[in-house]
């Protein structure tokens, strides 16, 4: 059980101090337990389900043709054929017309995609029993080496969470030494007649599954009256196999060169070429390269006319906003201002505060940027006056999902070069300027998953 039913923001009184985390991870888990393991809160996943009929999955001595059982007849396919074998349609009836997902209750299917990355239309499938994908009768559809991204789970009900967060409260106080703890303790001192006892408290609310709070264990009782320890389970050996995608973690650090590549989309970053050295780029001759690589750096490919420079006209956009708050200055702009972090800008008319040149920290919007200013705080006014970008000479990388795809095989993030190339004298000069990572993002989702027949 991964999921929280309770987060450190909502504890209060306690939600900042050292043990929040801690409280409410132990309290979810707990209750978790406690209440028979039901509620495990939603999950989601992506999972690659593998052909039972491919070749790879017995070795490379296996007969490449296989049997397959189709509408009452017997066909014999060549392994790899499954993939994208047209003719197959779907029957409602094959092992190939339907996927049963490992997570359960499945609730809802965000997209599905076949093995070169692309998105399988959802007008070809639907959800049964929150647990199946089973495609539409009469259309293509093959089970072999689909990725799915769903959710799953069952969220705790607000009684539940309720509980959580009075139990992880408790714990808080626990964790932080606080005498107002009313968790049950183990030694209870007692004085009589001069005469002081140490007793040792049996806590057989402990062995009843129980936590002695009782808000905590109203709601235990309710839910598990018969003390069950896991939700009841049955096992099937014709579920599928899969094999959950766990991608490593960035291999540089974060930064705004980093491109995510949305599923058949473009990935773009907008850099200034001041803040990464290359405003030579602008002259001499010099155009930008860009090389991208997966993260074992066992493949990689040159991309032609992906990063852009631009040296637009410096002109003014004009103030109607302005605020402080914390050191950090906000601008609001009438028009678009089209300025990027890291670059320079001149603030003119506005008022003694925020005139001045300075360099842009953040870009919230399309119409406002902010800037670090030691003063005292303004609170958000209109504002007339100017402000100028003076740096704004820029370059654009842009990454499409094929060539992301072919490189990265969509599990790893990998990473990006830009260079700058130039012939001189029939010499090739060749300088690295900067280097990002580069990701395929989950997609988005595509379709709500619904049920039949329930």
């Amino acid at each position: 059980m991964s999921n929280l039913w309770v987060t450190p923001e909502e504890l209060g009184d306690f939600a900042e101090t050292e043990f929040a985390y801690e409280a409410a991870k132990s309290a979810s888990n707990l209750l978790w337990a406690l209440s028979g393991r039901k509620y495990s809160g939603t999950t989601t996943v992506t999972e690659r389900y593998v052909c039972a009929g491919r070749t790879y999955r017995y070795g490379p001595a296996i007969d490449n043709n296989k049997a397959i059982l189709v509408d009452g007849d017997v066909y014999n396919f060549f392994s790899d054929d499954l993939d994208f074998y047209e003719d197959m349609t779907s029957d409602g009836m094959t092992s190939t017309s339907r996927i049963r997902l490992r997570g359960r209750p499945v609730t809802k299917i965000h997209t599905i995609r076949d093995r070169v990355g692309n998105i399988i239309s959802p007008d070809k499938y639907y959800l049964v029993d929150h647990s199946t994908i089973q495609a539409v009768v009469g259309v293509p559809w093959s089970a072999c080496n689909v990725e799915v991204t769903y959710s799953y789970g069952v969220e705790p009900p607000t009684m539940g969470k309720m509980a959580a967060r009075t139990l992880a409260i408790e714990f808080a106080k626990l964790f932080n030494g606080d005498d107002t703890c009313a968790l049950p303790q183990r030694v209870t001192s007692i004085s009589r007649q001069g005469v002081s006892y140490t007793l040792l408290d049996s806590q057989d609310f402990i062995d009843e599954m129980r936590t002695g709070l009782y808000a905590v264990d109203l709601f235990l009782k309710s839910v598990n009256p018969d003390k069950a320890k896991a939700k009841a389970r049955v096992f099937s050996t014709d579920v599928p196999r899969a094999r959950r995608s766990a991608p490593k973690s960035m291999k540089l650090g974060a930064s705004a060169l980093d491109i995510v590549v949305p599923a058949g989309g473009t990935g773009t970053t907008n850099v200034s070429l001041d803040s990464i050295n290359g405003l030579f780029l602008l002259s001499g001759g010099w155009s930008p390269e860009v090389i991208i690589r997966n993260y074992g750096e066992t493949a990689s490919k040159t991309l032609t006319g992906a990063a852009v420079t631009s040296d637009p006209t410096t002109s003014a956009r004009t103030v109607t906003n302005k605020s402080l708050s914390s050191n950090v200055a906000t601008i609001t702009t009438s028009t678009d201002h089209g300025f990027y972090v890291d670059t320079e800008v001149v603030i003119a008319g506005v008022d003694a505060t925020f005139n001045g040149t300075y360099t842009i920290t953040q870009v919230p919007t399309p119409t406002t940027f902010r800037y670090a200013k030691t003063a005292s705080n303004v609170s958000s006014v209109a504002a007339s006056g100017t402000a100028t970008s003076t740096t704004d000479d820029r370059i654009t990388i842009s990454v499409t999902y094929a060539d992301a795809l072919e490189v990265l095989k969509m599990i790893d993030p990998g990473t990006y070069e830009l260079y700058g190339t130039r012939t001189v004298g029939g010499t090739t000069e060749t300088s690295l300027i900067c280097t990002g990572n580069l990701k395929i993002g989950l997609a988005s989702s595509v379709i709500n998953a619904y049920t039949i027949g329930s």
